[in-house]
C-alpha cells in the first residue's frame, strides 16, 4: 500500500529533479505545515481568524492557506491547487497576454497542503501534463473541457481529478466530466476558474463540510451554496476574495428578488 500522504516518495540527491518534479517535505499525515502560523498563534495556542466574508454557512479567509488551515474544520477537502504550469505558459495565458496564478511555477504548496491534511476525503485537481499526488486514491476522473488549449504536438482539452472517500451518487456519474468552461478565458472571473456544474457534480455524492485552501473566484462554494452545504474557502489574493463575496451576495441578491 502506498503512503496516504499526496506528495512523492524520496528521490536520490544525486539526480535531482526539475523544480516542478521536486518531492514534497518528508512529512506524514496530518503533518505541521512547513509555513509557522505566526498570524494565528497566540500564546502557544491556535486562535481563530476573523473571516473575509461570512454569510450562510459560507465562510472566506484571505490569506496563506498554510497559516490559516490549522484554524479551521472540515470534512472533505476540495480543491483547484496551482498546477506547476507557468512556465509552459499556465494553459497559454502567458501566450495570450493574461493573468497567472501564484505558486505555480511546481508543486510544492500542494504536495505540502495534502500532506498536512493527511487521509481524509479529498478531490484534487491536476494537471495530466505534471505526475500525480502519491498516495492512495479511489478514483481517478477526468474532466473534459470540450475545446482544446493551446498548444503544438498536443492541445490538451482535459484535467485530472483525483478522488478519495466514498460516493453515493444516484444514478451514477461518468467518469470523463464533460463541461464547457462559464466562461471564456478572457472573461472569467479567475484564470482557472472551474463550471459551477462540474463542482456540483463532485460533490453532491459526498456529505461533510468542505474545505478549498485554493479558493480562487469560489466556483467550489457557490456550488456548495447551491446544494445547501457549508463550506470554507482560503485564498492569498485578496482581489479573489473580493470577487467571491460579490458572487455568493449577488446570488443571495438574486435568490430574494425571485423569492418576492
Amino acid at each position: 500500500m502506498g503512503s496516504t500522504c499526496f506528495g512523492m516518495e524520496g528521490i536520490s540527491r544525486a539526480h535531482p529533479r526539475p523544480s516542478h518534479e521536486r518531492s514534497p517535505p518528508p512529512v506524514g499525515d496530518g503533518a505541521r505545515l512547513r509555513r509557522p502560523c505566526a498570524q494565528v498563534h497566540g500564546t502557544g495556542t491556535v486562535m481563530s481568524v476573523k473571516p473575509y466574508y461570512d454569510f450562510g454557512g459560507i465562510t472566506i479567509y484571505h490569506g496563506d492557506c498554510r497559516e490559516i488551515l490549522p484554524t479551521v474544520k472540515a470534512d472533505v477537502l476540495v480543491t483547484d491547487p496551482p498546477y506547476g504550469t507557468n512556465q509552459h505558459g499556465g494553459y497559454g495565458r502567458r501566450q495570450l497576454g493574461l493573468q497567472t496564478i501564484e505558486n505555480d511555477s511546481d508543486t510544492e504548496i500542494r504536495d505540502e497542503v495534502l500532506c498536512y491534511w493527511g487521509p481524509r476525503d479529498a478531490v484534487v485537481f491536476g494537471s495530466p501534463r505534471r505526475r500525480e499526488p502519491n498516495g492512495e486514491r479511489d478514483y481517478r476522473l477526468v474532466w473534459d473541457k470540450k475545446m482544446p488549449g493551446l498548444g503544438v504536438s498536443w492541445r490538451w482539452q482535459h484535467e485530472m481529478i483525483y478522488l478519495r472517500g466514498t460516493w453515493k451518487n444516484s444514478p451514477g456519474v461518468p467518469s470523463v466530466l464533460s463541461f464547457s468552461a462559464d466562461n471564456n478565458m478572457r472573461d472569467r472571473f479567475h484564470p482557472h476558474e472551474k463550471p459551477i456544474k462540474l463542482m456540483t457534480a463532485l460533490i453532491c455524492g459526498i456529505p461533510g463540510d468542505i474545505l478549498d485552501p485554493f479558493m480562487g473566484s469560489d466556483s467550489t462554494l457557490v456550488a456548495a451554496k447551491e446544494l445547501g452545504r457549508r463550506a470554507i474557502g482560503i485564498e492569498l489574493e485578496e482581489r479573489y476574495c473580493e470577487i467571491a463575496a460579490k458572487r455568493l451576495s449577488q446570488e443571495v441578491f438574486d435568490f430574494d428578488r425571485i423569492a418576492k
